[in-house]
């Protein structure tokens, strides 16, 4: 799985809103600025993340973007899949049958296990985490929390 560059500019954009005060509706233009989303990825962006119930928009004067619901329930799944669909490794982990080869292909049971791996990883992080993070400051060098690798 590869997160596309419109898969990176949403987690921006919600990440963003997370970390702002409950309610709050951003202009457009200012997620431009904060995020350093493209306009012309924005719109396309926030729409998927509408779809997906993550983000809620208002049109017109006063109008906006803001956080769909608590940023507690939103995992990093859910936020990469709004945007890339749902994850699978290979055609044959899609659904059963898929593939020809699933039940007898020796790599079928590896993808599997990666996927699961991946999938029980995205779960874990929720969008509060990765707000929480960014109010912290700089990250370390090996990401959320922890020691310094090789210390």
């Amino acid at each position: 799985m590869r997160l596309t560059r419109e898969g990176d500019y949403a987690i921006r954009v919600l990440v963003n809103l997370a970390g702002r005060a409950p309610g709050d509706v951003v202009r457009t233009e200012d997620l431009t600025v904060t995020t350093g989303v493209p306009r012309a990825y924005l719109a396309k962006i926030v729409r998927a993340l509408a779809r997906a119930h993550l983000v809620l928009t208002r049109p017109g004067p006063g109008g906006g973007v803001s956080l769909g619901e608590d940023p507690t329930r939103i995992t990093l799944r859910r936020m990469v899949e709004a945007i890339e669909g749902p994850l699978a490794m290979n055609r044959c982990l899609v659904r059963a049958g898929e593939c020809p080869r699933d039940t007898f292909c020796a790599v079928h049971p590896v993808w599997a296990r990666i996927q699961s791996v991946l999938i029980r990883e995205l779960e874990a992080v929720r969008l509060q985490d990765l707000a929480d993070a960014v109010a912290a400051g700089p990250r370390h060098p090996q990401g959320l929390g922890g020691k310094e690798a090789g210390r």
